[in-house]
């Protein structure tokens, strides 16, 4: 074959005169020079045999980004270079997706501030994926003060640190429209960082055996605070295993939605041990809490009282004697 290949390189301007077998003939064929020369290229040319993006199809999707960001032809240059496997066949998909992004008429800047923020968050995204979110976003159940603070950066930002948050939820084992259910049930999940959020789901899974599944009937325990609420309490229950200390076995519900109070007085007040363990006194605390006056501030309000004496006593009838 290196010989052929080299015989060819040498007589390539008599291609043309070479003769052409017959396709009728069974005797061994010469080997084709169309494939020759194909080969010849494979070995010379190496990216020959690699995809190449389609020049249309990479100035359509400057274009999209354009449309839809206010990106410049340099700018959506450079962020298609930086985008992980932008270039293998991302066409359709992100096609698609700047599509929806140019139509939801969001305000000027959105869509750029968010690729500036999480390029790959936004643009790794399904179609149909961002409207989904927003509409979430845009039906939140919760405190002004919460949905203020979720929004601040802008609707689009919010929906892909949302998607982040349900790409953690799956990759635990819990379907889309779980995780969905569950941001919406708890929407401060989305005011926590992802390092947080994977950490509150490892210590339910791995530390206190309970099924990521739990989240949907107690989307609460994504909304609290781990060492305050969950560390504590789980502390004291598994102090209770093992002295023998627990009838019934704990469910999701003792450690979420119980107060302060009422778990204290099921579970840390029969035991006083467990009171170091579940981080002080309640009942101290309680009732310092109600002490909001100093001892005895209530007696500088109380009128003063005057002695009467016989001669006073006397003064009084004589006067209510002459008004009759």
């Amino acid at each position: 074959m290196a010989v052929a290949l080299q015989a060819l390189r040498r007589s390539r301007p008599l291609l043309g005169l070479l003769p052409h077998p017959s396709p009728l003939s069974t005797s061994s064929l010469p080997p084709d020079v169309r494939e020759l020369l194909r080969i010849d290229r494979i070995l010379n040319c190496p990216s020959a045999s690699q995809p190449q993006q389609h020049p249309r199809a990479a100035t359509d999707l400057h274009q999209l980004l354009h449309r839809a960001a206010g990106l410049t032809a340099a700018e959506s240059a450079s962020l298609l270079r930086r985008l992980p496997g932008a270039h293998a066949h991302p066409h359709p998909r992100l096609g698609r997706l700047l599509h929806e992004l140019a139509g939801l008429r969001l305000p000027g800047g959105e869509v750029k501030a968010a690729l500036a923020s999480d390029p790959e968050g936004l643009l790794s995204m399904d179609p149909g994926e961002p409207s989904r979110l927003l509409d979430l976003l845009r039906n939140l159940r919760c405190r002004e003060a919460v949905r203020d603070q979720i929004l601040a950066h802008g609707p689009l930002r919010a929906a892909v640190a949302a998607r982040r948050r349900v790409e953690l939820l799956r990759a635990r084992g819990m379907t889309r429209h779980d995780a969905l259910r569950v941001l919406a049930a708890e929407p401060r999940a989305m005011l926590y960082s992802t390092q947080d959020v994977e950490r509150k789901v490892e210590y339910l899974v791995e530390t206190m055996g309970f099924e990521v599944g739990w989240l949907v009937q107690y989307p609460e325990f994504l909304g609290v605070n781990l060492e305050r609420w969950i560390i504590p309490r789980h502390n004291v229950v598994e102090h209770l295993k093992s002295v023998g200390g627990l009838g019934d076995p704990v469910e999701m519900k003792h450690y979420v939605t119980l107060t302060r109070r009422r778990f204290y007085n099921m579970f840390v007040k029969p035991y006083p041990e467990c009171e170091r363990i579940f981080g002080g006194l309640v009942r101290e605390r309680s009732e310092t809490a109600r002490r909001r006056h100093p001892t005895g501030l209530w007696k500088l309000f109380k009128p003063a009282k005057h002695e009467r004496t016989q001669e006073d006593v006397q003064n009084m009838k004589l006067l209510v004697g002459s008004l009759k």
